[in-house]
Formats: C-alpha cells, structure tokens, sequence
C-alpha cells in the first residue's frame, strides 16, 4: 500500500508513513522517566558501552525529558565534551537541570528547548545524537530529521533505540509507543540516513545506528 513521504492526520490521529504517532508524555508524569527499575528494562549503561561514547565528544539527547540518559552521557564525555539535552516541554528541562547539579554534571550538559518540527542544534556540531524511546512522538519526523543531518557531522552517528514492535510478550506499552525494525529503518532512509549497525543486545529495545547520506 502506498503511504505520503509526509506526515498526516486521520481520524483526528497524526500518521506518517503509515505509522500512528504516538501520544506525548506530558511533563507531569516525569516520574515514570525516572522510574524505578527503568534501569532492568533498558539496561543504559550497556547500551552507551556498545556505543562506544568517548571523552570530549558533542552529544545530542533529543527528548531528554528530565535526563535519564542525559545524566550519564555527561559523565561519559567528561569535563571537555557537552551534551546538548532537548526537549519541547520547558519543565522536562527545568527538572534536569536540577537533577544535573544535584549530581555535579551541570557544567557540560547544555538544555535547549526544541519543537516537534527542529530540535534547535547548531549545523555541523554534533559527533553523536541519539533518541531514546522518542522518536515515535515527533508529529513531523521529516522536518525533525532535516534538522539533525545538518546538525550531525559529517562521520557522526545517529543512533535510534525504541521498544519492538514486534514482540508481543514485551511489558504492556500502547502500540504508538512501539516501532518495527522495517518502519524505523524504511523512515530514516526515506529522509537521507543510511542503516550501518543493528543492535539487538538489549531485552526490549530495537538500536538502528545511522551515518548521513
């Protein structure tokens, strides 16, 4: 079936590619990102190992929320590389900002209040953006992803990590919240990233590692 190259609405839903977008977390339940035991389900330390995040690198966190994986990206660049933590809610990065001078990293984390349609990062800056169980809720994926190529430098990363799809004894998550291996890799591709790693080390979540075309 033929689906628009752009994002629509039906049903009073937003699509893309044939994909129901999901919902967004408002920033009142924060609580769940910081959620006991979120550790057991994504495992982030082994994931930012196998991503091999050095000293000094540009990071992006895009839909950072109130910093789960911002927080530890900091310590991984250490004193001499930034992480550019992006939200579309200014509360998400009031709350980490706080969290990142509770835990000493605030001196490198830098917050930058973004869109559904640009994440606001400067062209060519960053060796590294990763999203998170986030992508899914972008309303204009296109338009996002147009921004973070020119963001992305030429040899950097892109690194996508959502729930699968296509497991059904995942723990319960509503379905626009979950993404495919072949819907993930089919919308990068479509706007100008090309699939160079796949990573399906952790329980639940699919990593899709993209360099620019």
């Amino acid at each position: 079936m033929f689906w628009p190259s752009y994002p629509y609405q039906q049903y009073g839903r937003n699509y893309y590619m044939g994909r129901l977008i999901g919902e967004v977390m408002p920033y009142y339940h924060d609580h769940h990102l910081m959620r006991f035991g979120r550790e057991l389900l994504e495992y982030p330390d082994f994931l930012f190992a196998l991503l091999n995040i050095q000293p000094g690198m540009v990071v992006a966190d895009i839909g950072a929320g109130v910093g789960f994986n911002s927080l530890r990206l900091a310590r991984l660049v250490g004193p001499y590389g930034r992480v550019l933590a992006t939200d579309i809610q200014p509360q998400m990065l009031n709350q980490l900002v706080l969290s990142a001078a509770m835990a000493g990293v605030s001196h490198n984390i830098v917050p930058i209040v973004s869109s559904h349609f640009d994440a606001n990062l400067p062209p060519n800056s960053c060796d590294f953006i990763i999203l998170v169980d986030t992508y899914h809720e972008c309303i204009d994926p296109p338009a996002l992803l147009r921004g973070l190529h020119q963001a992305l430098k030429p040899n950097g990363r892109i690194v996508l990590v959502e729930y699968r799809s296509e497991d059904s004894w995942m723990p319960s998550m509503y379905n626009d919240h979950r993404m495919s291996f072949l819907q993930a890799k089919l919308e990068f591709e479509c706007n100008r990233f090309a699939l160079s790693q796949v990573v399906e080390s952790l329980p639940y979540q699919h990593v899709l590692i993209f360099n620019k075309v």
